[in-house]
């Protein structure tokens, strides 16, 4: 493993709130976030066991698994930055993109899936949800071309650690970005990992820093990580 240097160590240090005051305990969602996630809820309630998307286990967890998503949604509301759309990498089902889309309204968020199938729930969920502003991509993230402004953030569960995701993304950040991510007890690891690979990519820049490493219980801890430099 690289040599952490003094700032790495302080990034990496676990804490339930960020270095600029966020986030908190999620306020209780607009009529419209209601709205988008009872919808997204009767789609579930009505796919998930015909094209797969939840095993019976985790639909019985869905408050849970959407508890968590709400998380995610705080992070990116209360750290990244304003300009650019939000990513959310390997939506699937639909968690954490679906709430994080209904709590950012009316903020461009793409859902980005390959699977055809899931992708099609997913523009049936967008269209039932009124989340207008959300894109849907079934198709490969590398493929896709950097906005105008740029990524200001990228969510991703469940798809790989912290700098295979940057290394997918990259192509599409704006200046700065902030990659949030539900990790296990070796996040520190996967931050400093992140690091080592930032300084080949751009030797001059930052090294990425923490901004939110909040405790999700028996389920790992979600960590909002900020790169600068993109």
């Amino acid at each position: 493993m690289p040599r952490r240097d003094a700032g790495e160590r302080t990034a990496a240090a676990p804490r339930a709130v960020s270095a600029r005051g966020g986030p908190r305990e999620p306020a209780r969602g607009s009529t419209g976030e209601v709205d988008a996630l009872a919808a997204y809820r009767t789609l579930l309630g009505r796919y998930h066991r015909t094209l797969d998307l939840l095993s019976p286990q985790a639909y019985a967890d869905l408050d849970r698994w959407l508890a968590e998503a709400e998380r995610y949604a705080a992070a990116v509301a209360a750290l990244a930055s304003a300009a650019g759309p939000v990513v959310d990498l390997g939506s699937g089902a639909g968690l954490p993109g679906v709430v994080v889309a209904a709590r950012l309204a009316p903020r461009e968020v793409w859902w980005v899936e390959r699977r055809r199938r899931r992708a099609a729930f997913l523009t049936q969920v967008a269209a039932h949800a009124g989340l207008t502003a959300v894109r849907v991509v079934a198709d490969d993230v590398r493929r896709l071309a950097r906005p105008e402004a740029g990524v200001a953030a990228v969510t991703a569960q469940a798809v790989g650690t912290l700098s295979e995701v940057a290394a997918l993304t990259r192509h599409l950040w704006g200046p700065r970005v902030l990659l949030v991510s539900r990790k296990g007890p070796d996040w520190p690891d996967e931050v400093a990992a992140l690091t080592a690979w930032w300084r080949r990519q751009a030797a001059a820049a930052a090294a990425p820093r923490v901004l939110s490493a909040e405790p999700l219980g028996t389920r790992g801890t979600l960590v909002a990580v900020e790169v600068r430099g993109g």
